[in-house]
């Protein structure tokens, strides 16, 4: 009978009479301690990635003209800017990736829900405009790595934007990414260079620190582009779209936040760095005895002058060696801003976004993609367009749109409803109000300046 059954025996005669389902609970079956001691490494690593790569995106082929200009023109006269651009890169990474992190959406999507239509449409034609010019950019990069090798620019700009299509549409994205952030690998040849050449490196350190607004021979309204254009290539608009996506797509929750932030810190800090040394091998080589004090790098030769930098480690071979860099570097933001501005700007509006659909299916994403690279293609085929000229202005012009893009983010990155208690604190409200602010003004000055030339 059921009730004279001791059901309370049964889980007693298992325990006693078989071993495995007792092994569980047993000192041997545990999990070894220094797995566990392990795991932050092991979520790190999983989370690794799109900080580092985001921030290192900025030292592309305008980044890479931009910053050697600052070292041949002004020497170490710009140094001082870089630790406040750390530090503003560093937040300004940071509230996009906690957005991402904490909402699952990407920033695009978030300024829809949050702003309505007009707003996201009006963001969407400043991310047009700041990607697009990044994307001239870099064919201007492209067109100046291979005219080095000797490749005539119609041939190399032409056939960049057809391999790019060919290999955005068909092949492996993921591949050839990698083998272009290989490519980009030479300019770690700045890093050794700098330590080959005769270097002050007490000079070094104290202009790092103190600030300098001494610039002779330059007029201000020049001082003002030039430091504009050294944060729009260190901070741009298209970094903070693409960390963001990035960070959704790989699917990164809340609670591997911490790991998301020093993913955001190390990379920064690490293409901080490296600009930092592009400048210093710059300044002790080209602006010390090349005679670019106070001029900066040729519109129509700068390609070669800054490969002249490197002639202390490379010799005769430093144009080689620096258009491989260059080349990889352009190559892969010119694969990379066009897709990924398709992306987000699909995504906005809830259009159809795949490279798999067909053109009557996704009509928006591929007149994007097509017309970016046709744009970029299009401007450097226009003959004596200055290759270094477009590189550095582009940057100018994302220093002047990124405000736009920081007031959506610092607003999401306020808002309670979305955050909660990872909204932000005060200190990156100071922090990134100041940098919107001080662009802002110094776009207004630049305006001034421009239609009042006599203020220079």
């Amino acid at each position: 009978m059921r009730i004279g059954r001791p059901t309370t025996l049964r889980p007693l005669r298992r325990r006693a009479d078989s071993a495995p389902p007792e092994a569980p609970r047993t000192p041997e079956r545990r999990p070894a301690p220094r797995p566990r001691r392990l795991a932050p490494v092991w979520r790190y690593l999983a989370v690794l990635g799109p900080g580092l790569i985001v921030a290192n995106a900025g030292n592309d082929a305008g980044g890479i003209f931009t910053y050697s200009n600052v070292g041949a023109k002004y020497g170490l006269g710009l140094l001082w800017a870089f630790i406040p651009i750390a530090i503003c890169l560093i937040v300004v990474q940071e509230m996009v990736a906690r957005l991402g992190t904490v909402t699952g959406k990407g920033l695009m999507d978030l300024i829809r829900e949050r702003f309505g239509v007009r707003w996201t449409l009006f963001a969407s034609v400043v991310v047009i405009v700041a990607n697009g010019g990044t994307t001239l950019a870099e064919f201007a990069g492209v067109a100046g790595a291979l005219g080095l090798l000797g490749v005539p620019r119609p041939i190399a700009v032409l056939g960049a934007a057809t391999m790019i299509g060919v290999l955005v549409l068909r092949a492996n994205r993921r591949i050839v990414e990698r083998v272009f952030l290989a490519l980009g690998l030479a300019f770690f040849s700045y890093i050794i260079t700098a330590f080959l050449v005769p270097v002050d490196w007490h000079a070094v350190a104290h202009d790092l620190v103190v600030p300098s607004s001494s610039h002779a021979g330059v007029s201000n309204g020049a001082y003002v582009a030039d430091l504009i254009a050294l944060v729009g290539t260190s901070i741009t608009p298209y970094m903070q779209l693409f960390l963001q996506s990035s960070i959704v797509d790989k699917g990164t929750v809340e609670a591997d936040y911490r790991y998301v932030r020093a993913d955001v810190v190390s990379g920064s800090l690490f293409a901080v760095a490296v600009a930092i040394f592009i400048v210093i091998t710059t300044a002790f080589t080209l602006f010390l005895h090349g005679g670019f004090a106070g001029q900066g790098l040729s519109n129509s030769t700068g390609a070669q002058q800054a490969a002249s930098a490197l002639a202390p480690l490379a010799g005769s071979h430093a144009e080689q060696l620096f258009a491989v860099g260059l080349l990889g570097a352009s190559l892969l933001a010119a694969a990379v801003l066009p897709l990924s501005t398709a992306f987000v700007v699909c995504e906005a509006f809830g259009a159809e976004r795949s490279v798999q659909a067909g053109f009557s299916e996704a009509p928006l994403f591929f007149t994007l993609f097509i017309g970016l690279l046709a744009v970029g293609a299009g401007i450097m085929l226009i003959p004596n367009v200055p290759i270094s000229g477009v590189a550095i202005g582009t940057q100018v012009l994302d220093g002047i749109l990124l405000p736009v893009l920081l007031v959506f983010i610092i607003i999401l990155a306020n808002d309670r409803r979305l955050l909660g208690r990872r909204r932000n604190g005060p200190v990156y409200n100071v922090i990134a109000v100041a940098l919107a602010s001080v662009l802002t003004v110094l776009t207004a000055f630049l305006v001034v300046t421009a239609f009042l030339p006599s203020s220079s």
